[in-house]
């Protein structure tokens, strides 16, 4: 089932990717666009490679800080851990990188040790879902954005704001959820799966008791801030690169739209997604379809290069090798027997 899953997963994104791809050729001049891609100036290539650097350690160390202290992996486990994901969101359909996170970094392979793991994963997705918000937000004061780019906003206020809601009630009422999931389970006559859910949602919990103060979580918000201003730094720096001037707001707008457009499930590496929504967000900074696309596929090439060759390295400092990372992903781990009876 899992395997057929993944499929048709792959299926949807394949097929949902073609159709942004023929959405950005309608409105495109590919003869254009492979000229804007001649003026390609190799120096200002640097910008993206120091932010790269920049980026990924700090991705890590917030990952590391969302960790509750008496479980918190050191950085250079987060670090190592993180770039293979990375690795494999592009590589594989259904955010299998995600899953490669939890498995990896958990200490035993144990459904509910990899629980705590995915909690951590929930608050790194909300908060830079709601920097994407933000940011988002900027541009309608900035820029004057078009209808479309307002509604998902909509649609991301409303799935960021549910997550947040969901998270807040895991950490403070989780013994609440419980009991109403085990009235659900009983009338649905699924008894026999009260335990176990019982140890995935404790075992969530733990995972989000890190955030438990202001100065805690105005930390973590100033490191998603410094993350997402370096992602727009890789944006100004490829234009750059290009010689397609734009200016830092323009760049920051381009990056929100592009962090939102990937919420759309897509092939695997965002292919077509990816393209249509940095078309269209470099459109709101006023340049044409054609050189906007060709600046889109210097990026999307590069965040593509650039994260499978690092995650390619920290996969052999770990030791092992994509197929092996493969098999550790579609192993069922084992419930733990004695995190299943904490509840």
């Amino acid at each position: 089932m899992a395997r057929s899953a993944r499929v048709q997963s792959a299926a949807v994104g394949i097929l949902i990717g073609l159709g942004c791809v023929a959405l950005v050729l309608r409105q495109v001049d590919l003869k254009q666009s492979w000229t804007a891609l001649g003026r390609l100036n190799g120096a200002f290539l640097l910008v993206p490679i120091a932010v790269f650097f920049l980026n990924l350690p700090l991705r890590a160390w917030r990952w590391q800080l969302i960790f509750p202290p008496s479980s918190r992996p050191q950085i250079w486990q987060c670090l190592t851990v993180l770039g293979i994901g990375n690795m494999a969101n592009f590589l594989l359909p259904g955010r299998a990188g995600d899953v490669a996170r939890c498995v990896l970094l958990g200490r035993t392979n144990s459904i509910n040790d990899s629980s705590r793991t995915l909690a951590t994963l929930a608050v790194e997705k909300v908060l830079d879902g709601l920097a994407l918000v933000a940011m988002v937000l900027f541009s309608i004061w900035a820029l004057q954005p078009p209808p479309w780019l307002l509604n998902l906003l909509r649609v991301a206020i409303l799935i960021f704001g549910a997550a947040l809601a969901l998270l807040v009630l895991l950490r403070y009422k989780t013994s609440v959820l419980i009991g109403f999931v085990r009235k659900l389970f009983r009338a649905a006559h699924l008894s026999s799966l009260e335990e176990k859910l019982d140890g995935l949602l404790t075992s969530f919990s733990d995972g989000l008791s890190a955030v438990t103060s202001a100065g805690q979580m105005l930390t973590l918000l100033f490191i998603t801030a410094a993350i997402w201003v370096t992602e727009a730094g890789t944006i100004w720096g490829l234009a750059a690169a290009l010689g397609l001037s734009i200016a830092l707001k323009s760049a920051i707008v381009a990056t929100a739209v592009l962090g939102l457009g990937l919420m759309i499930p897509a092939a695997p590496g965002g292919l077509g997604t990816y393209e249509l929504f940095g078309t269209e967000a470099f459109k709101l900074a006023g340049i044409v379809a054609s050189s906007g696309l060709a600046v889109t596929v210097v990026i999307h090439a590069w965040v593509f290069v650039a994260n499978i060759a690092a995650g390619i390295f920290l996969l052999a400092v770990k030791g092992m090798s994509l197929t092996q990372l493969r098999d550790q992903l579609v192993e069922e781990p084992a419930v733990d027997p004695v995190t299943q009876h904490t509840a």
